[in-house]
């Protein structure tokens, strides 16, 4: 009678002890988690020290802000290093919606893993391009370099959307374009946002 018994409380033991599988990463995961946030807070940073014509103004410069964006750049660049080594890239979980699938340009799931599948070469490419930007900021806010800081900072937005333009609303690439370059502000497009949004 003890046999059962104890081959009964072996399996609960078992199965307590077995730990919940790991959420898949994904795109959509690495971005939510690892990139959009620190990007946001290094955007806001910088935004408070950007001078008057672009890059750092050194006279609202200290070390913290110094140490804040050589920090949030090297989580974003920790980020794209996830996504530049994923194999295969999946868009997202499955049944997850991403954010601007219900927004006008936006794209379902399944259309963002369409636009991956076509060239997932060139996704991990542009992954590794943010990742040593990213990383160049870093060590350059280490350094209190604003001469090189300042520059990379400025060029982050375009570094983000080389990607966007091709994997998240490619069949517009060319007229978004058309529109950054004339200056056109649509609030509630991803590539469009006033600069106070995006920076």
């Amino acid at each position: 009678m003890k046999k059962p018994l104890l081959l009964a409380a072996l399996i609960l033991i078992a199965a307590c002890s077995q730990e919940p599988e790991a959420a898949p990463t994904t795109l959509h995961t690495v971005m939510l988690a690892e990139i959009d946030g620190p990007a946001d807070a290094l955007w806001d940073v910088t935004n408070a020290v950007i001078g008057d014509e672009g890059g750092l103004d050194l006279a609202k410069m200290d070390d913290a802000r110094w140490t804040q964006i050589a920090d949030l750049a090297d989580q974003v660049s920790a980020g794209a290093a996830k996504i530049a080594a994923m194999y295969p890239i999946v868009a997202a979980p499955a049944g997850t919606a991403i954010g601007d699938s219900n927004i006008v340009g936006g794209h379902s799931t399944a259309q963002v893993q369409a636009f991956i599948d076509r060239d997932p070469a060139g996704l991990r490419a542009l992954a590794e391009a943010m990742g040593t930007h990213t990383a160049d900021l870093a060590a350059a806010a280490r350094a209190h370099d604003a001469a090189t800081a300042g520059p990379l900072v400025d060029a982050l937005d375009g570094v983000c959307e080389s990607c966007h333009l091709e994997y998240w609303y490619p069949e517009q690439a060319a007229e978004v374009r058309q529109l950054q370059n004339s200056g056109v502000v649509i609030a509630d497009h991803p590539a469009l946002l006033p600069a106070a949004s995006k920076k």
